[in-house]
């Protein structure tokens, strides 16, 4: 690349020469009325050798633009790249504090930023400033005079542009703002396209998206039009003047050629050049600055839940769960000083265990815990007896088959998204998995079989048919402990007992947790664990808790008989 740069400086550094030797010999003859056989030669090799330069400039440009994309291209895909991958390495609490689209925004606008910062700088800026030392040094060789003219615009050019940034870099801030709000907006209607559809009404969307796009295109109009004043106020036109005045008087008193004056004008250019980029490339600046530093912030961004820098073996494990005083508090307002204080309970290997209570009782806390989306405050959760962030993440999480009350399905086929418990499982461990989900049935009928498309979150399948697939991707990874999270809370009795056949091969010899309100999907378990307000309350099995806890039993006598597979077992 600096080879190439080199060597397009030099080309452009020739031609002004040329452009003095053709002026001066053309003067010359038409002066004297003659023209030597040598210098018609001279102005042919002159002619000629102009060309060949023009090429090879075309030629090295050609190159340095194919090399800065190249450059650009790398340094874009690795911010990418490492964006992405700290998307997925992010603290989940972080992940619910921000839109769902303000973090990907990020990382696409650093990406973008960085490819524009190569292009500016090193494509742009730093081939003209290479041009401005040369045709200075040019320039001084043949009249300083002019030369310190030119260059005395400089800083009042440079000034203007500084005083401009300085000005206005906060109000592109809040543009910026702006145009984040109107992507927001968009991105929340695609996301919940549904409810949408249930409650359509375009024109009072259309206004309310209209009023984010005009808020974010006037304020950034306006802002534009301010930024006019660096081309308005660019002392090029001054220098222009002032050098040609002083020319002309140069060549009249004979202390310069004509083609001295071309030559010099030629020069100009490229004096002036890195000015006019300047005033062009700092207002984007700013702007794509912001961006990338906010992607090295993220970058930056400290995990709370991390792998010790020593990790033991994960290996031998039989499935005995233990909370030991854990305490932990969420640190963001939506929490309303909810915490969960001194919890301590143990779940034996093997042993089905639940969790209920009321909405905001700390079930999927617990859940969160044991499955390290969160670590601790204090206490410990332990694994067979070993604090599990002794173990890496990605070591300890192989082991957990988890079923959760919101589909982590992808738009791609029944088979890929079954194998994300599995990366590597073959067509017949799939179906296998599929089988003892009670999935394969209706998978059979569909067009396509495994190979069919499900669409963005499953959106072509059933509520049941979700489940099923969520719980043949628990199977096929075969977990030694199963997490269950409101399982089959949106489901009508009916599918509910299909479903639970699924989770009933999945639970068969597994330590399983199973967090939800309907009680007909845990009176069953060995134990159930109330929580209130992140304390347990009480603990044994679904006809212990009816006598000895009145929460439970108030709970089991709201739920109507359609919630619980038999209601004379109450």
């Amino acid at each position: 690349m600096t080879f190439v740069v080199l060597a397009d400086t030099g080309v452009r550094l020739l031609q002004p020469f040329l452009y003095k030797f053709l002026v001066d010999t053309l003067t010359t003859g038409l002066v004297d009325k003659n023209f030597t056989s040598d210098a018609v030669q001279s102005l042919f090799w002159t002619v000629g050798i102009w060309f060949v330069l023009v090429l090879s400039e075309n030629y090295f440009r050609a190159q340095s633009h194919y090399l800065v994309w190249q450059m650009g291209s790398v340094s874009s895909q690795w911010m990418h790249l490492d964006g992405y991958r700290k998307l997925l390495q992010l603290d989940y609490l972080k992940h619910t504090k921000k839109h769902s689209s303000e973090y990907a925004k990020i990382v696409d606008q650093a990406d973008v930023g960085v490819w524009e910062m190569t292009n500016w700088w090193i494509g742009r800026f730093f081939p003209s400033a290479l041009g401005f030392v040369g045709m200075l040094c040019i320039a001084l060789s043949v009249s300083w005079q002019m030369t310190l003219v030119s260059l005395s615009v400089v800083p009042i050019g440079l000034g203007i542009v500084i005083f401009m940034i300085n000005k206005y870099d906060d109000e592109q801030h809040r543009v910026n703002k702006l145009w984040n709000k109107k992507h927001e907006h968009l991105s929340d209607q695609i996301t919940n396209i549904i409810t949408y559809k249930l409650n359509q009404d375009e024109e009072r969307f259309m206004a309310v998206q209209k009023g984010y796009s005009d808020r974010a295109t006037d304020g950034q109009t306006n802002l534009n039009k301010k930024w006019r004043l660096v081309e308005l106020l660019n002392p090029d036109a001054v220098a222009r003047f002032m050098v040609m005045a002083l020319g002309v008087f140069l060549v009249k008193e004979g202390s310069i050629t004509l083609g001295t004056l071309f030559m010099f004008m030629g020069l100009l250019n490229e004096i002036l050049m890195p000015l006019h980029m300047l005033g062009d490339i700092l207002p984007q600046y700013s702007r794509r600055a912001r961006e990338i530093e906010k992607g090295i912030a993220l970058l930056n961004e400290k995990d709370l839940v991390f792998d010790a820098k020593k990790t033991e073996k994960l290996k031998d494990v039989k499935g005995e769960l233990e909370f030991k005083d854990v305490s932990f508090v969420y640190n963001n307002e939506d929490a309303k000083g909810f915490k969960i204080q001194n919890l301590s309970f143990k779940i034996r290997a093997g042993e089905h265990t639940a969790f209920v209570g009321h909405s905001g009782a700390g079930k999927s806390t617990v859940v969160a815990l044991f499955t390290r989306l969160v670590d601790p405050s204090k206490g410990e959760v332990l694994l067979d007896g070993v604090d599990i962030r002794k173990y890496k993440q990605a070591e300890y999480r192989a082991i957990l088959g988890t079923v959760l009350q919101e589909h982590s399905l992808y738009n791609e086929t029944i088979a890929e998204n079954i194998a994300y418990g599995k990366h590597d499982a073959t067509r017949a461990e799939i179906e296998e998995a599929a089988q003892k989900a009670h999935a394969h049935e209706f998978i059979d009928k569909l067009p396509k079989g495994y190979d069919t498309l499900i669409g963005e979150k499953g959106v072509r399948l059933s509520g049941g048919q979700k489940q099923r697939l969520a719980i043949a991707r628990a199977i096929l990874k075969n977990p030694s402990i199963v997490i269950l999270d409101e399982p089959t809370s949106a489901l009508d009795s009916i599918t509910e007992a299909k479903v639970q056949k699924g989770l009933n091969s999945l639970m068969e010899g597994r330590t399983t947790v199973t967090i939800a309100h309907r009680l007909s999907t845990v009176k069953n378990a060995d134990r159930i664990f109330v929580i209130r307000d992140g304390e347990m309350v009480a603990e044994g099995s679904h006809f212990e808790l009816l006598k000895s806890c009145p929460e439970y039993a108030e709970m089991v006598e709201l739920q109507t008989g359609g919630f619980l597979a038999d209601e004379n077992d109450v």
